[in-house]
Parts: structure tokens; sequence; C-alpha cells
């Protein structure tokens, strides 16, 4: 799957906020979509109709980049590492110690034209899809 010039089509959370898909279109017309499990947080912004991605980011068990504490401090915090309360950076500091030990996951994509997802969770899956439905003979695909 190629995320880069993919379109988002849309974003659906379940009941409990805890799982969500996050469905693509990419540059030949197939669909797929990337479920992440065990959610904890999410901040989509700036979505709008022709949301084509432009980069895609995911931090999995590892050191902390200064992008990775970009993300973290803008998704748990709201504000910016140099700005953010010392109670709160504890708990943005938790986070980044749990995304490094690879026990939650952090995923920015970001979309031309300044749209943003930024995710925390435990697990992700991606799947692929066919056509959703043939107009000419009425067939639905899988």
């Amino acid at each position: 799957m190629d995320f880069i010039e993919s379109r988002l089509l849309g974003i659906q959370v379940d009941e409990s906020g805890r799982e969500a898909v996050l469905t693509f279109v990419d540059k030949a017309g197939s669909h797929f979509s990337l479920e992440l499990h065990g959610l904890e947080r999410l901040l989509v912004s700036e979505l709008r109709q022709q949301n084509v991605v432009e980069e895609v980011i995911h931090w999995t068990k590892g050191v902390a980049t200064s992008e990775l504490r970009q993300a973290a401090f803008a998704l748990m915090a709201g504000v910016s590492e140099e700005v953010c309360d010392p109670t709160m950076a504890r708990v943005v500091h938790d986070t980044l110690d749990r995304v490094a030990r690879g026990e939650s996951e952090l995923l920015e994509i970001t979309a031309i034209f300044g749209a943003q997802i930024l995710a925390l969770f435990a697990s992700m899956t991606l799947r692929d899809r066919v056509t959703v439905l043939s107009v000419d003979d009425g067939t639905f695909g899988t």
C-alpha cells in the first residue's frame, strides 16, 4: 500500500472510542483501510473533501526523536513542549516512554493543505479492499 498521494475518504470510530478505521483510496483507485486498535487518543484537524496524503510517520519501539516529541505534545497536551504545563508534560513523557518501550504506537498522517491526524494506540491492521461497487453490472466487490 502506498499512502503517499492516496486520499483519506473517512474516519470511523466505534461506540467505545477504542477502535478507529481510516479509509483510503490509492492513486490506482483501490480502497484500503487502516484499523487502529486500543485507541487512546485521536486528534483530527482541518480535514477537507480532498485529503491527499503527503506524509505518514509511524512510531513504534525506539528512541524518542524530536519529531515524535513534537507529535506527542501536540496530541496529548495541545501545545508545544516549551510552553507545556509541568503536570501535563509528565503525562506526555509517560506516553513517550510507552512508545519507546513498544507498549503503544503513535501515528501522524499529514495531508496536503495542512490537514493532520495524530493517533496513539496499541496496534494496527492494514486491510486491502476491492472496488466497492461496479455501476455497470450492479455487482458488489468484497
